[in-house]
């Protein structure tokens, strides 16, 4: 069951980064085709993330604390929700083209959670206390949050040129 679960969080891992690559290229795109195009792969990796998520806890949940596999189930409803929000991006994108503020509003919540998560286990594999591992996590949100605003604006000042 170890070697299913490494190469489980291997995947996992893997199709996250794919999907936070994606989502960039995509918030910077302005042809609504292609943007359709990354959006699909952004729905596909995460769907790939949260199936290798769940692979990779089904692989060792007996072996972990009760309040691990709370954190584990939370981090897979996320997942969910993470899908959700590409896939209404996905549907913005078809039926109101226009409507560029909407996108990256879905796939920037999209970016942060996946940006936040990054964070996360970096600070959790350096063995940080559990007061930083946090102040990470929010210092990551902040960041993302600051990152989509200062997306929008040019987005925005774009338009009135």
């Amino acid at each position: 069951m170890q070697v299913l679960h490494t190469i489980a969080i291997v995947l996992h891992a893997s199709s996250a980064a794919g999907a936070f690559l994606v989502g960039v290229v995509l918030l910077f795109q302005s042809k609504t085709l292609r943007q359709l195009q990354l959006a699909r792969g952004v729905v596909v990796l995460l769907m790939l993330m949260e199936v290798f998520l769940v692979v990779a806890i089904l692989s060792h949940l007996t072996s972990v604390a009760t309040i691990t596999q709370l954190i584990f189930g939370g981090l897979a409803i996320l997942g969910l929700y993470m899908i959700w929000r590409a896939l209404q991006a996905l549907s913005v994108l078809r039926e109101h083209p226009g409507n560029q503020g909407a996108v990256i509003d879905h796939i920037g919540f999209v970016l942060i959670s996946l940006f936040d998560g990054f964070a996360i286990v970096t600070a959790t594999d350096l063995q940080a206390p559990g007061w930083l591992v946090a102040v990470v996590a929010v210092g990551a949100v902040a960041l993302g949050i600051s990152a989509i605003n200062v997306r929008k604006k040019t987005l925005t000042i774009g338009r009135f040129q």
